[in-house]
């Protein structure tokens, strides 16, 4: 589902956020761009996770703050691939983490989108 909201979303979002769909790969472009991973870990199903993500995907300040600090990579909690283990505890859906360099969460796990949070959890 979050799959294809994704797609439908694509040509609003071409020149605005760049969003990442592989682990490995978002993580490795941060290493090199010397950048935090923002994870956004979504659920199938979920209208809550659905309606935080078009909040980050329509709102241009928050782009700008997210390219500029960030690499943005959006995970469904059922895919193969691996990512840190923590996040396999997580219940709660959306769930966004903030990690570093060493994988390391930088910041409190974010629930709802907030420009003032996602703002203080970059610096």
């Amino acid at each position: 589902m979050t799959k294809y909201l994704i797609l439908l979303c694509i040509p609003f979002i071409i020149h605005a956020l760049s969003i990442e769909h592989s682990y490995e790969k978002a993580h490795q472009k941060a290493l090199q761009e010397k950048k935090v991973l923002i994870v956004f870990l979504t659920k199938k199903g979920c209208k809550h996770c659905n309606k935080e993500l078009q909040k980050i995907l329509h709102n241009k300040k928050l782009h700008h703050i997210i390219e500029k600090k960030a690499i943005f990579l959006i995970v469904l909690n059922t895919q193969k691939e691996t990512y840190p283990i923590e996040m396999l505890y997580t219940d709660t859906y959306p769930a966004i983490f903030f990690l570093d360099k060493n994988e390391l969460f930088t910041c409190k796990t974010l629930h709802t989108i907030s420009i003032p949070a996602i703002k203080q959890c970059l610096e």
